[in-house]
């Protein structure tokens, strides 16, 4: 593993773990109650839409997907690592949920919450399928236009479970938190394949 990847994978893991300490000891409500009430005024159903694009049918959904244009593209690598990592972030964000038993501020089957809330699967899943779509994307010098749109994705997915009240701001941190320790991890994995 590289510097650069270490020193991201130190990252993703200490804000984690300072985002979930903080999340346990209860002093995140402060900050999730900020940014809820400036974002609270955007709910309708554009962001119920929107929360679709992070729903774990439609996350798995696009990643086999992905695997199918990758291995078009004759590059194995890239094809099997796109759904390994977001079932991956899906099923770890899951475990996590289990060990702290934080509840959520709103429980709404219809938005595809109902289980524990941190940290959130829609922003961890999101930033693992869109997050290394972007990544591989700039990464292999494409379209900046559809690096920002897959980063784009990555916001309003996640955000869209604040906005809707089904998830604090310190979900979505934990969530990315999450999605960054496992691409990182991924990326080292892949590397050492290929050498």
């Amino acid at each position: 593993m590289d510097r650069r990847a270490k020193l991201l994978l130190f990252a993703g893991t200490l804000g984690y773990a300072l985002v979930s300490v903080i999340v346990v000891l209860g002093a995140a409500a402060p900050i999730d109650t900020f940014v809820y009430e400036r974002l609270a005024p955007l709910a309708g159903p554009t962001f119920a839409y929107i929360t679709e694009l992070g729903s774990v049918r439609v996350l798995i959904g696009l990643s086999f997907v992905g695997m199918l244009f990758w291995l078009w593209r004759g590059n194995r690598g890239e094809a099997f690592r796109l759904p390994i990592v977001v079932i991956g972030t899906l099923l770890l964000t899951q475990l996590l949920k289990l060990v702290y038993g934080i509840e959520r501020p709103l429980i709404d089957a219809a938005l595809d919450a109902t289980t524990y809330s941190f940290p959130s699967g829609h922003a961890s899943g999101s930033l693992a399928l869109y997050g290394l779509i972007a990544y591989s994307l700039y990464r292999a010098n494409r379209s900046s236009v559809l690096v920002l749109l897959a980063m784009t994705l990555v916001v309003f997915v996640s955000f869209s479970r604040v906005v809707l009240n089904v998830h604090y701001f310190s979900d979505v941190l934990g969530g990315w938190f999450v999605a960054i320790v496992v691409i990182v991890v991924s990326e080292w994995w892949l590397r050492r394949k290929q050498n």
